[in-house]
């Protein structure tokens, strides 16, 4: 899991049980790698480490949620690398045109002995109309700084620079019946 987000991983590992053709969906990963680089390219890394130095974000939880809020909106609103864009932009021709995009948030700090991490982090959907697939997966690294949590890293002493985000790409289901987490 050096690379790739659990759900990636998983992923991986049930195609290689023999399941019948069409049982487990055809995916990608897009690499922590990828969320490093964007966060290095618009100085996310800075504006987090003032924002965790600030003593009234430490301490006021409804400054902590407008705070983060704020940040994930600039995360969403942030310049991807050229080379980002055209990884992603080849990537998402690996799909049949016209198809909606399931972009599954992937992270280093889930499904950990004593943290779970289910529930956590945000996934969306891209449907074709929303172009460039960089819009969703911004929407997925700017879920690793949701209030639920930023709260729940913090309380469990999870290393909010150590966190990390991948993307797991799928086909999207539209006959969806459910969608949900197992641990076992």
């Amino acid at each position: 899991f050096r690379s790739f987000g659990v759900k990636a991983a998983n992923l991986a590992t049930l195609r290689s049980f023999g399941f019948p053709s069409g049982t487990v969906p055809n995916g990608y990963a897009v690499p922590f790698y990828f969320y490093d680089e964007f966060m290095k390219h618009n100085g996310f890394y800075e504006y987090a480490t003032a924002l965790l130095a600030d003593d009234d974000f430490q301490h006021d939880p409804e400054r902590q949620e407008a705070e983060l809020k704020k940040f994930r909106s600039l995360i969403e609103q942030g310049k991807m690398p050229d080379w980002m864009l055209d990884k992603l932009a080849t990537l998402q021709r690996q799909f049949p045109a016209g198809r909606s995009l399931r972009c599954r948030s992937s992270t280093n700090n889930e499904d950990l002995p004593g943290f779970s991490g289910a529930g956590l982090y945000d996934s969306f959907t891209h449907h074709p109309h929303e172009g460039h697939l960089s819009k969703s997966i911004k929407q997925v690294f700017a879920s690793l700084w949701n209030f639920r949590a930023f709260e729940e890293r913090a309380f469990f002493r999870v290393d909010h620079f150590v966190a990390a985000m991948a993307v797991l790409l799928h086909p999207n289901f539209e006959d969806e019946l459910a969608n949900g987490v197992a641990v076992t």
